[in-house]
């Protein structure tokens, strides 16, 4: 049984039909935080990425870096667990026989995400949310990549004096990780095109058409636009 199946059924149907989620996987250095930002400032609604970590902490008063951690591990043989030391300073919060298996923690950070998602529309990148929020009534998930020269391009300008093969190897290992990672909680495939409804190649369309197909999508499909900045839009947005 995968871990997302330990989440309540009942907080899965509270996911409200006057709300959407979008949920972006992506490459590294492809562009996707870019993107998901760009087009969360477009719709006027939030963006969660790394700081998911902060607010899973915080609902559940531990501390973020297990959270970190846990995304970071991919040996998935023999359960990793945390001892009470890692809780929160001043938390009053134990658990059985005072551990937490990465399950565990897995399942505490799509707690924090399902109740994010029953808050208002947003935009989820990373942290298997595709799969969390697979029972919303108004889901669009979204993978972003990259030709591998581009994202050698993009790794050595953020991080200088870092050769060609070097770079390849760390985007190949970051790759292996996420794959493995989402694959094990989720039972999907990621990067492979069935398991999302858009594949986007920033470098193609460009950040502002790319955001504006997504746009469109999401009035074509009938997606609820209260509260956003489509809300009162008649017509498409302009490329």
């Amino acid at each position: 049984m995968k871990e997302s199946d330990n989440i309540h059924q009942e907080e899965e149907l509270a996911l409200p039909s006057d709300k959407f989620a979008i949920c972006i996987s992506r490459s590294q250095c492809s562009g996707g935080v870019t993107f998901a930002h760009r087009l969360g400032e477009r719709l006027g609604v939030p963006v969660y990425c790394d700081n998911i970590f902060d607010l899973a902490a915080k609902d559940h008063n531990i501390r973020r870096d297990l959270f970190v951690q846990n995304e970071d591990n991919t040996d998935f043989s023999v359960p990793i667990f945390y001892g009470a030391e890692y809780a929160s300073s001043g938390s009053m919060i134990t658990y059985s026989d005072n551990f937490l298996s990465n399950k565990n923690i897995h399942s505490m950070q799509a707690e924090t995400i399902l109740r994010l998602a029953r808050e208002s529309s947003a935009i989820f990148l990373g942290h298997t949310a595709d799969f969390t929020l697979r029972n919303h009534p108004n889901l669009l998930t979204i993978y972003i990549s990259e030709p591998m020269e581009i994202r050698v391009k993009n790794l050595q300008r953020d991080y200088e004096g870092v050769s060609e093969e070097e770079a390849i190897d760390r985007l190949l290992r970051l790759d292996k990780n996420r794959r493995q990672y989402y694959n094990y909680y989720t039972g999907k495939r990621w990067g492979r095109c069935e398991s999302y409804d858009m594949a986007i190649q920033p470098s193609f369309f460009g950040i502002d058409y790319a955001t504006t197909l997504v746009m469109d999508v999401l009035r074509s499909k009938g997606f609820p636009l209260q509260g956003t900045s489509m809300e009162d839009a008649k017509e498409g947005p302009n490329p």
